[in-house]
């Protein structure tokens, strides 16, 4: 089996139901053969442990970002890890080659429906790609078509009880679907 970094970049897995369910599905299946980084609890004041971050990309053969869409992006927590973390002379330059050839998979969860992201709103999901492509060339890894869910969104209070199990059906799918990606890579 190959060895698997999950960078989970969900500012607040505490309120999360889709993200954790992801990351919980992801854990039960793999077990120790997942390394599943909780920035969140890790680095609650977004100081990362650059050398820790860097041994983790290191020891995998697969690299996973999960993270909820915000703003068409990454969360700010996720954007600062990939800022601190993929380092010149580490991750790209001269001497930057500590990634080449690791496979990178995003996986995300958007709040709207799908029919928000099929060029109803301007574009499709898939033109907010580029960004990530070019930093997986640029670090020399082999980019992995993404998996993604959409209509992921429960809030405490506000949500329905049927929310709340739509939500995590989604989850527990989009896990299913992101582990036999995994399993055949």
């Amino acid at each position: 089996m190959k060895k698997i970094t999950l960078i989970s970049g969900h500012p607040d897995l505490n309120i999360s139901v889709g993200n954790k369910t992801i990351l919980d599905d992801l854990a039960a299946h793999f077990g120790d053969n997942i390394n599943i980084r909780k920035l969140d609890s890790l680095y609650p004041d977004y100081r990362f442990d650059v050398a820790a971050e860097q041994a983790a990309l290191v020891d995998a053969d697969i690299i996973v970002w999960q993270f909820p869409m915000y703003w068409y992006n990454v969360p700010a927590l996720l954007k600062k890890w990939i800022d601190d973390v993929l380092l010149h002379d580490f991750a790209y330059g001269s001497k930057g080659d500590k990634l080449h050839g690791k496979k990178l998979i995003l996986s995300f969860t958007t709040g709207g429906g799908a029919d928000e992201y099929d060029g109803n709103h301007a574009h499709k999901i898939e033109a907010f790609y580029p960004a990530f492509i070019d930093t997986a060339k640029l670090c020399g890894m082999d980019w992995q078509e993404p998996v993604y869910a959409n209509s992921v969104l429960y809030i405490e209070g506000v949500s329905s009880p049927a929310d709340l199990e739509n939500t995590q059906n989604i989850a527990h799918d989009h896990a299913k679907r992101l582990i036999a990606r995994l399993e055949n890579m």
